[in-house]
């Protein structure tokens, strides 16, 4: 019985080792990221930076081939939701690595295959991202949402496992301009530019306005965040009642334009607009009273408001 135990163990040995080798996605990623160029935006990207809509770019990778199997290919795959820039897509930066066939390879494919060679290849994409990718469509709504860990290129073998992607996140310049508002705002306080007794206020108007942003209304979010500006922030009186009160009247303004902004976009339509604006025209009208006891600047700036929503009516 020893005999035969040790003769199974043996042959399971042998065999084992012809079996051909596979490696799962979790095991290695082949692919590395040597440069990022927005052609476009003519810059060059941190391997952090976020993909924009509309721009076209070229990315250098570097495929690490860990061993040779004969009998199988490793391809490269672009995202299919992506766009051509040019004549082809592909350019081989190292034609001397084994693996590649210039009479098989086709640039001007989405997906290009070489043999598995162990060693180490060079290949250049170029590609549009379309101004799509990021928008949602819900009746009269547009929603800008932000793609997270976007696959652009991705890598497999022979049989399909996944050997190596390449991923990012993708904006367009509509969610871009929102996240710089945002930062330049965040950080009026801490610069002294906003006195630090309006921090409740001025976090509730940033909460407001990511809000907004995580609903997919960027534009929405910088507009409610371009409230915020030291000129509409006083000197606030020494009184503490009084400081709440202005900061509640605050509040309020940013929370019914903010309503009146969505309701408009949801609805789009022109009589329901016209009534929600003469009723936030008359909210405000009372704002203004209450405010106007404390501080005519803060006063004036509500007025500001009613009146420029007087021109939507």
């Amino acid at each position: 019985m020893k005999r035969i135990l040790v003769l199974v163990l043996a042959a399971t040995f042998v065999l084992a080792s012809f079996a051909p080798m596979t490696i799962s996605q979790s095991q290695t990623n082949w692919l590395s990221v040597q440069s990022v160029f927005d052609i476009t935006g003519n810059a060059s990207l941190q391997n952090s930076q976020p993909l924009l809509t509309g721009h076209d770019y070229n990315v250098t990778m570097q495929i690490s081939v860990p061993f040779s199997q004969g009998s199988s290919q490793f391809a490269l795959k672009l995202n299919q939701t992506l766009l051509a820039s040019g004549a082809q897509y592909w350019y081989v930066k190292t034609p001397s690595y084994a693996g590649y066939d210039s009479s098989t390879f086709s640039p001007g494919s989405s997906q290009v295959s070489f043999t598995q060679v162990q060693g180490t290849v060079v290949v250049s994409v170029i590609f549009g991202v379309p101004l799509s990718l990021t928008l949602e469509t819900a009746g009269n709504l547009t929603r800008h949402l932000a793609v997270m860990n976007f696959d652009y290129v991705v890598a497999t073998v022979t049989g399909g496992s996944q050997v190596g992607v390449l991923a990012a996140t993708v904006e367009d310049q509509t969610i871009q301009t929102y996240l710089t508002t945002y930062q330049q705002k965040s950080t009026l306080i801490s610069s002294g530019q906003i006195d630090p007794s309006y921090t409740t206020v001025v976090n509730g108007i940033l909460a407001q306005a990511q809000a907004l942003y995580a609903l997919g209304l960027p534009d929405q979010g910088t507009s409610v965040l371009n409230i915020i500006t030291p000129s509409s922030f006083p000197t606030p009186p020494s009184n503490t009642t009084s400081t709440a009160l202005l900061a509640g009247v605050v509040v309020a303004a940013v929370i019914i334009v903010v309503l009146l902004v969505v309701m408009i976009r949801g609805r789009g339509k022109q009589g329901f607009a016209t009534g929600v604006v003469t009723e936030v025209q008359k909210e405000l009208a009372i704002l203004e009273v209450t405010a106007a006891k404390y501080d005519k600047a803060l006063a004036d700036r509500l007025q500001a408001l009613r009146n420029k929503l007087s021109e939507t009516d």
